[in-house]
Formats: C-alpha cells, sequence, structure tokens
C-alpha cells in the first residue's frame, strides 16, 4: 500500500459498528465479490490529508458492490452488535439499499452503467463492474474509490489530482447533459469545499444551459419540461438548504452565468440578500422565493413541479405588489386595522405575506406586523357577551366584532 491508500484504510477501519471488519467477512463469506467505499466520504478525507480541513457533517458512506446490494445489507444487519436502530430500505428500480444505523447513513449500490435517453429523465440501467460504476459519477473528486479486500484506490480520473488543486472538473463531456442538476451540485461543493470548477467544466455546464430546450435521444421530441428534472433540483436545493449556505451557491450560480437554471431574473444584490435572510428568518418557503419574479409562471411551475396551492401564492404575490406600487399613496395612510382588513379581505396566504415582506419596499414593516400582531388580535367582546347585550346574531353582530377587533388593533397605530 502506498500512504494515500494507508490512510484512507486507517480511516475507514475506526468507522464504528466494525463496520469495515463485517464487510471484509462479507467478502469472505460470498466467494471474494468486490466491494469498495466510493464518494463524499473519501474525498472529504482526502481533502483532510492534503489540505487539513476537516468536516463535521454526520458520517455518510457510499458503498458499491459487484453483486447484491440486499444481500451485503442484510449480512450488515444480521451481525452488526450494540446498536439501537438498524433500518434497510430497499430502491428496486437502481439496486440500491439505504441503511440507517443509528445516527449513520449507508448507501449501498450494486455497481451499475447508466443511459439518459434525455436530460433529466430516469437512467437505464444495467450491472457492471466497479471501474465502469465510476464513470457514470458527476466529479472526478466523487469518482474515487477504495477497494476493501485488495486496499487498491480507483482513481480513473484523476480525482486525488484535482483534490489536490482544489478543482471541480466533471468527469465527461455528457455530465451535464445526462443531469442538468449537477450545476447545482457543482456550486455546492464549491461553495462547502472552497474548490473551483475547471473551465472546460464551467463552458460544458454554460453550453448545456444554453442548449435548452434539451431533445430527447428516444423521440427526438424537445423536453422543455424533463419529468425527473425538477425533483432532481428541488433535492439538491433542499439538502444545500439544510447543510450549506444556499445564498452563497446561488450567487456562485449567477457568477457562473448559468442562473437560468433556475430563473434568470434573479439578480444577487443587497436586496436579494436581504431578502433571504428574511425568508430564512421566517421560515417561509425558500423555493418560492427564489422564483417569485419569473418570466414564464406557467412554464416554472410545470418545470420545478409547483403545485397549486403554491403557484395561487405566487401569483398573490404578485398582483399585490403591483397593487402597492400603484397605489402607494393610498396605502401611506393606512392604519394597522386598515392593513388587517386589506389582507384579510383578499384571503391571502401567510407565504404571500412572506413573500412581500421578503421583496423590501415601504409596506413591509406593515405587512410584517400584520402576520406576527395585528393578525392574531381579537376582539374584546365576543358573540356571547354582545348577545347578553342586547345584540342579535347576524350580520350586524358580526361587523360589531370586527369594529371592536379593529379598534384594538388601532391601539398599535
Amino acid at each position: 500500500m502506498n500512504d494515500i491508500s494507508e490512510y484512507i484504510h486507517e480511516e475507514l477501519v475506526k468507522i464504528p459498528f466494525n463496520l469495515f471488519e463485517l464487510i471484509t467477512k462479507y467478502i469472505e463469506s460470498e466467494n471474494n465479490t468486490k466491494v469498495a467505499f466510493v464518494g463524499g466520504y473519501l474525498r472529504d478525507l482526502l481533502i483532510n490529508k492534503f489540505h487539513k480541513r476537516s468536516f463535521s457533517k454526520s458520517i455518510d458512506l457510499d458503498i458499491i458492490i459487484e453483486g447484491s446490494s440486499i444481500s451485503l445489507a442484510k449480512f450488515i444487519k444480521k451481525n452488526i452488535v450494540n446498536v439501537e436502530l438498524c433500518l434497510i430500505k430497499e430502491f428496486n428500480l437502481y439496486n440500491t439499499v439505504e441503511m440507517n444505523i443509528n445516527d449513520y447513513k449507508i448507501d449501498i449500490a450494486s455497481a451499475r452503467k447508466e443511459m439518459y435517453p434525455a436530460p433529466g429523465l430516469n437512467p437505464i440501467v444495467t450491472s457492471t463492474t466497479i471501474e465502469e460504476d465510476l464513470k457514470r459519477r458527476d466529479f472526478t473528486v466523487n469518482a474515487i474509490a477504495f477497494d476493501v479486500s485488495t486496499k487498491k484506490i480507483y482513481d480513473l480520473f484523476g480525482g486525488i489530482s484535482d483534490i489536490k488543486s482544489k478543482k471541480l472538473n466533471l468527469l465527461h463531456n455528457n455530465s451535464i447533459s445526462d443531469d442538468p442538476s449537477r450545476i447545482i451540485r457543482c456550486a455546492k461543493y464549491a461553495s462547502r469545499l472552497g474548490f473551483n470548477i475547471s473551465n472546460n467544466s464551467l463552458k460544458q455546464s454554460q453550453e448545456s444551459i444554453k442548449q435548452w430546450p434539451w431533445e430527447c435521444a428516444v423521440t427526438n421530441e424537445k423536453m422543455i419540461f424533463p419529468p425527473a428534472l425538477g425533483i432532481r433540483i428541488r433535492m439538491e436545493l433542499a439538502e444545500i438548504y439544510r447543510y450549506d449556505n444556499l445564498i452563497n451557491v446561488v450567487s456562485i450560480i449567477h457568477k457562473w452565468g448559468i442562473i437560468s437554471i433556475l430563473n434568470k431574473n434573479i439578480q444577487v444584490d443587497k436586496r436579494f440578500s436581504r431578502g433571504f435572510h428574511w425568508i430564512k428568518k421566517l421560515n417561509g418557503n425558500y423555493i418560492l422565493f427564489l422564483l417569485k419574479d419569473v418570466e414564464d409562471l406557467e412554464k416554472t411551475c410545470q418545470r420545478f413541479l409547483i403545485n397549486n396551492s403554491e403557484k395561487k401564492i405566487i401569483e398573490d404575490y404578485l398582483t399585490i405588489k403591483k397593487i402597492l406600487k400603484t397605489y402607494k399613496k393610498k396605502f401611506m395612510h393606512y392604519s394597522p386595522s386598515s392593513w388587517t382588513e386589506f389582507i384579510e379581505k383578499k384571503n391571502l396566504h401567510n407565504e404571500t405575506v412572506k413573500l412581500l415582506i421578503c421583496d423590501g419596499g415601504v409596506f413591509w414593516r406593515n405587512l410584517l406586523r400584520w402576520l406576527f400582531k395585528y393578525k392574531y388580535i381579537k376582539s374584546r367582546k365576543d358573540g356571547e357577551a354582545l348577545k347578553k347585550e342586547g345584540w342579535e346574531p347576524g350580520k350586524e353582530m358580526g361587523e360589531e366584532i370586527k369594529r371592536l377587533r379593529y379598534l384594538e388593533i388601532d391601539k398599535f397605530n
């Protein structure tokens, strides 16, 4: 073993639950079936070795096997000891298994080839070897594998060299056309790892976006809305929002000139940063924030699988934004109760109000006060109290309760 192989072996042996030893025993019991660690965990180990930078994120292991992924998973579950939780979830389409062992996530995949009939469509899958499996990966730094039995490192595309030079290289010329969501993943790694995209990979990304809509190799039709692409992009954004700095990732995509993968109208400036700060603070829908000012809402909703209720939130946001701008002088004199009546009469969703707050402008504070204060204020007298005073149930009583509520709200004027 060379020093890199020895270093990786020493680190993998430290993985909890004697997982490395269990895999070794499985290999011996299955006539030396090939099993290898691959992907992000190895990449992060090597970043730590070369750049002295460790990652605090919980362990997330990727394993590939030239054989049955479920067989290996069941063997681990049967033989593992001293664990409180060990779950197995199968995904038959790709012959993959997700294991959750206490707080650790382990993905086991049968080595496979992938053929994409069109950008963003699910691939056609066939079984293959570990070496062939590595060819379907996204970036060279994620296409490094470590064979458990032989301690051999598979580095067919110079991933170790790219880690040393902090470079992100797409694996092949069709990487983006196979799966355009890799553009977002690339920006995620650039942000998280502090790596730079190579010139060739940036050029491939830019040219792939220019070719939209992409053509389906099977039907020769233009695929304006590849069915799986919206799901993949939303999954990537969800992971970034949870673990990384989404605004930094969006800034990188904007800098690379490929922001149209999300929304070409996004301008990464102080206003955008302020809006994103507020959407996080308000625990709002960040997807709708990114798409709120799109040029063609109908197509965008199809592209990103935006449902009807989400679509209405954006439609109402655009409508109210225009009203506030057109009648600005009128709204300048609105009392707290007037704002409450305006918002509630139009039956605005909380998410619509959050988008308007994030958009800034003159009236964002009025909207914020309604969201957190005015909407919760009640009349000092309810229906029962008014009945005791001689009021009859009906429209007039309702108007009186509203009037009394508005009096309470206007105390905050």
